[in-house]
């Protein structure tokens, strides 16, 4: 008979989800400065989860830690990807330009 542990959300948990949902939705906006003693106080906790938390998310690349400036918000790491047509008609202007430049191109 297997024991199940039941999972538990621990206070660094709620703080660094609570953090990264509000970087992801845009209420935390790129260059926002976080206070770890502010946070701490807003979730009642102490700040060693807020440190945790802030650690978890500058290894995503959501924050940075700067010398002498605190944590600091750096937004979503990634830009979206061209639209599909976008490419298509780059790699196009590249193929009458020069078609020796794409690789396989048999134009004229």
């Amino acid at each position: 008979m297997a024991i199940e542990r039941a999972s538990r959300r621990t206070k660094a948990d709620a703080v660094y989800e609570s953090l990264q949902t509000a970087i992801l939705a845009g209420r935390l906006k790129p260059g926002d400065h976080l206070r770890q003693e502010i946070v701490a106080a807003e979730w009642g906790v102490s700040q060693t989860p807020v440190r945790e938390a802030f650690r978890r998310l500058e290894s995503e690349g959501l924050v940075e830690h700067a010398a002498n400036r605190g944590v600091i918000v750096r937004g979503i790491p990634w830009t979206p990807p061209p639209a599909p047509l976008d490419v298509l008609a780059k790699r196009w202007t590249d193929l009458v330009r020069d078609p020796s430049a794409i690789p396989g191109s048999d134009w004229p």
